[in-house]
């Protein structure tokens, strides 16, 4: 439902004022806004709407509101003014930006800490996946019916596979194999690139189509591993500052999800999207952080995702500047990462 400007007005007033003093929103500190200049009554009739309509929360029948989750997705998607950052933090942030890029890694983690200093939140960042390509494969036969696959990329793994393959068979399936992955990552091993491959092995040779899933599984699964992103929380501790966490067992409950680094991975894959996006309450689909908000954004080279930035805080957290924050951040990450893989 379309609101008025008037409701417009008053649902930001009362969101920033909570955001500010995470207490319940009366209508008297509204009326005080001269930008508003409107009474306590007209206050209130409009803050009942906005109650009826969804918007808002009394907590208790003498109290004042507070903002809903849909309250603050309205705020976020319609109300919100662009924040800007000071220019102190900017050159601070440009400055601690200019690492070499043979430290990529502590730059990549620094920008997880600086998100957490400017926005005075919990903050994550994932490394930049590796994307390993495979070098080579080498197949070697064992004693009794058994055969050991190596797989090369900037390291080697290996496994042993039950096979009837003989030592020629084997010499021939190597070739075959590092004619059609050599080169590849896991993204471009694609189910149509497997079919391909099994096409070619078995027109020149028998094998048993078990075990030719068998090897190209490992291999797949081997440079996927290989592949994986680390994760990095900044600043949990920062959840102490804000009343919403007084509650020693919920802040332990808290703490503990998000220093569990699978957790903190599930969470930081659940915040895709284009540009800087929030989930607010309840749509992080957990009840754990049915209180809190995660805003993220993603930072990449040449339209390709490599990473994810992101800050978790309460829902009533500053969105303005954690939106500028992480849209500042991410573009400073894509320059060091275009130049530490283009050199442009």
């Amino acid at each position: 439902m379309d609101l008025s400007e008037r409701k417009r007005k008053i649902l930001q007033a009362i969101i920033e004022e909570y955001i500010t003093t995470a207490e319940p929103v009366g209508s008297r500190v509204i009326s005080r806004k001269e930008q508003l200049g409107l009474s306590s009554a007209t206050i209130r009739n409009e803050m009942a709407d906005l109650e009826e309509m969804g918007y808002l929360i009394q907590p208790h029948t003498s109290a004042g509101r507070v903002p809903s989750d849909e309250g603050y997705r309205f705020y976020v998607n319609s109300l919100m003014q662009r924040y800007k950052l000071g220019v102190e933090a900017v050159v601070e942030l440009q400055k601690a930006m200019e690492e070499r890029v043979s430290q990529l890694e502590k730059t990549i983690r620094k920008a997880g800490a600086l998100t957490s200093m400017l926005t005075e939140y919990a903050s994550f960042v994932t490394t930049p996946k590796p994307l390993s390509k495979i070098r080579k494969l080498e197949l070697i036969p064992m004693e009794h019916s058994q055969v050991m696959l190596i797989v090369v990329t900037h390291t080697a793994k290996s496994c042993i596979l039950r096979t009837d393959l003989n030592p020629q068979e084997c010499l021939e399936l190597t070739r075959l194999l590092n004619d059609q992955l050599a080169g590849l990552t896991a993204e471009e091993i694609s189910r149509e690139k497997v079919m391909q491959i099994q096409k070619a092995v078995l027109e020149v040779m028998p094998i048993e189509p078990q075990a030719l899933v068998d090897i190209i599984s490992f291999v797949y699964d081997t440079i996927s591993a290989m592949d994986s992103a680390d994760i990095y929380l900044n600043n949990a501790k920062l959840i102490l500052k804000y009343p919403e966490y007084s509650d020693v067992s919920k802040a332990r409950e808290i703490f503990e999800f998000l220093e569990d680094k699978e957790n903190l991975k599930k969470l930081a894959a659940s915040g895709a999207g284009s540009g800087v996006n929030a989930k607010i309450g309840k749509e992080n689909g957990l009840e754990i952080l049915k209180d809190c908000s995660l805003v993220t954004v993603d930072y990449s080279v040449n339209n390709r995702t490599m990473g994810r930035l992101g800050v978790i805080g309460p829902k009533r957290m500053n969105y303005s500047k954690v939106f500028a924050s992480l849209d500042l951040i991410s573009s400073e990450i894509d320059k060091i990462l275009k130049f530490y893989i283009t050199g442009e």
